[in-house]
């Protein structure tokens, strides 16, 4: 299964940023994208308080490949992003970065991961200067909306206008458009028809040989609110 992820983030790579640099890669590669997910939670976080991520991880099966963005995608924190490869490399789960055409793999060299944990430990510290210099990158406030995402992202794929969607929600539609336009979630959403259209739709049923080992960080029984639903 080939896995696209996609950060919704507020920084110089928006959605469309993402997706047209995924798609050039997938298609270098020849990679057919069989599904599209999207991870929302705050990347400074520690893994342990990231429970929808946490989800998303359980729910993957050996020998999937996810294809990102950059290593941003999964989180700021080196620390964090070591656990989060040791837990995908030990299921043989392979994982693409389009922004610098690299594929990690259970056979790849530890010195290339090593070095793009180097370049993500020195682009963290670039940020740091900037934000103590009064130049800090936007960050998206909590919104009572947030608890409706995923909801309000199936609707804008069936189509459904923003009036109808607030009435089926109860909530104000000029409250509800200024959400859907702050969080780019129409760019979202056309960013995941594109990446999609081109591939064939396969369920996603997991058969017990292909369940994944677990690792450190996902032991714990799947909690159904943590996991991220497959959108095909």
């Amino acid at each position: 299964m080939n896995i696209v992820l996609l950060k919704n983030r507020s920084d110089d790579f928006p959605i469309i940023v993402q997706q047209k640099q995924i798609l050039k890669y997938a298609h270098h590669h020849d990679l057919k994208i069989n599904t599209t997910e999207i991870e929302n939670s705050d990347p400074t976080l520690e893994l342990e308080e990231r429970k929808e991520f946490k989800g998303f991880l359980r729910s993957l099966s050996k020998h999937d490949h996810i294809i990102i963005f950059d290593l941003f995608t999964f989180s700021k924190n080196v620390e964090e992003l070591v656990k989060i490869f040791e837990c995908l490399l030990t299921r043989s789960i392979s994982v693409h970065i389009a922004d610098v055409n690299v594929c990690i793999h259970v056979d790849t060299k530890p010195l290339v991961l090593l070095d793009l944990l180097v370049k993500q430990r020195e682009l963290n510290k670039k940020l740091d200067k900037e934000k103590a210099q009064g130049r800090p990158k936007g960050r998206m406030s909590k919104s009572k909306f947030d608890t409706y995402r995923p909801q309000i992202i199936e609707f804008l794929e069936s189509h459904t206008s923003i009036s109808e969607i607030a009435k089926i929600l109860h909530v104000s539609r000029t409250s509800l458009k200024d959400y859907v336009n702050s969080r780019g979630l129409k760019e979202l959403v056309k960013a995941k028809i594109t990446l999609l259209q081109s591939s064939q739709k396969q369920p996603l049923t997991l058969t017990k040989s292909q369940a994944t080992k677990e690792c450190s960080l996902i032991k714990q029984p799947i909690d159904q609110t943590e996991g991220l639903h497959h959108e095909l």
